[in-house]
């Protein structure tokens, strides 16, 4: 589901703080722009606040839509990693423009491009340094994550961003779909409905109706890891592009993974052995020390 965005003259009459607006991506209810904001550069996102969606209850649908956005950014206002994007200037706004109700806030401006981009413009396969330096940087950002009682839930190559920058090369974007474990569920008519996820890094786990009751941050290993193994290998371990939904999530299901060995023999046993294992179906067979993991990357890089 899309929507038309407003104006930019409406948005700008309505949030006076933006000097500047130019189109970036669009997708659902939201729209994000580079925007100059107080004259910096940032990342503004604009959500529309759904009156209806079709939904049996049309007000429970927006407290969900809202909720997760109001989640997003109390979780980035308490990640201080560089691992994860950070918020901006702009703080949580609500807004009506051309008779529709906005919320939007803004995020530091990521000069960069992101995974799935790079994974379609014929590149170089990285080498196993970078590699390393990236599941690393994921790792880092779930512990991070996970201290505040978040999964992520939506880890993919499109959700990380690859900078020009030595000192920060790889960042995480994206928490709309996070998932709190001390918080109340946010999805409306969840036994109704399919898991809020993107189906092609779904991890098994949340097939399971009863998923809630002892979700954590080992499904972002196995999504961080299907991450590394396509940006490794220019190939996904599961899905082909012709599937359709349901054949995405019977692959996630029951398929075993291809190994990134066979794909990547250059690349060190250990390593990608440590990429299989973290594939695995059920997550109490993930390696799941996250210290020694990130120990481990960080070693002979």
């Amino acid at each position: 589901m899309s929507f038309t965005p407003p104006a930019d003259a409406l948005i700008l009459q309505a949030f006076p703080q933006i000097q500047a607006l130019v189109p970036l991506d669009q997708g659902g209810f939201k729209v994000v722009y580079r925007a100059q904001i107080q004259g910096k550069e940032e990342a503004f996102k604009l959500i529309q606040i759904p009156s209806s969606a079709g939904a049996p209850d049309p007000e429970a649908f927006k407290h969900e839509v809202v909720g997760r956005v109001r989640r997003e950014v109390a979780a980035l206002g308490k990640c201080l990693g560089l691992e994860i994007v950070k918020l901006g200037s702009l703080p949580l706004s609500e807004a009506s423009i051309a008779g529709a109700d906005y919320i939007a806030y803004s995020e530091e401006y990521l000069d960069g491009t992101d995974l799935w981009k790079l994974l379609n413009s014929g590149m170089a396969k990285p080498s196993e340094a970078e590699l390393k330096l990236l599941f690393g940087t994921l790792l880092k950002a779930i512990r991070e994550l996970w201290g505040f009682g978040y999964i992520h839930r939506d880890i993919k190559p499109l959700n990380v961003i690859k900078l020009k920058t030595a000192e920060r090369q790889f960042v995480l974007l994206d928490l709309g779909i996070a998932y709190s474990i001390q918080e109340t569920a946010l999805t409306a008519f969840p036994n109704y409905r399919d898991p809020v996820a993107t189906f092609r890094y779904l991890a098994p786990e949340f097939m399971n109706q009863n998923f809630r009751e002892n979700i954590d941050y080992r499904s972002d290993l196995y999504t961080a890891a299907m991450t590394v193994f396509e940006y490794a290998a220019q190939q996904h371990p599961l899905a082909e592009n012709r599937d359709d939904r349901m054949k995405t999530i019977s692959r996630a299901l029951y398929q075993q993974p291809k190994l990134l060995s066979t794909l990547r023999p250059d690349l060190s046993p250990d390593f990608s052995q440590l990429i299989d294992q973290m594939l695995k179906k059920k997550p109490a067979l993930r390696p799941a020390n996250l210290a020694s993991l990130i120990s481990r990357m960080e070693a002979h890089v």
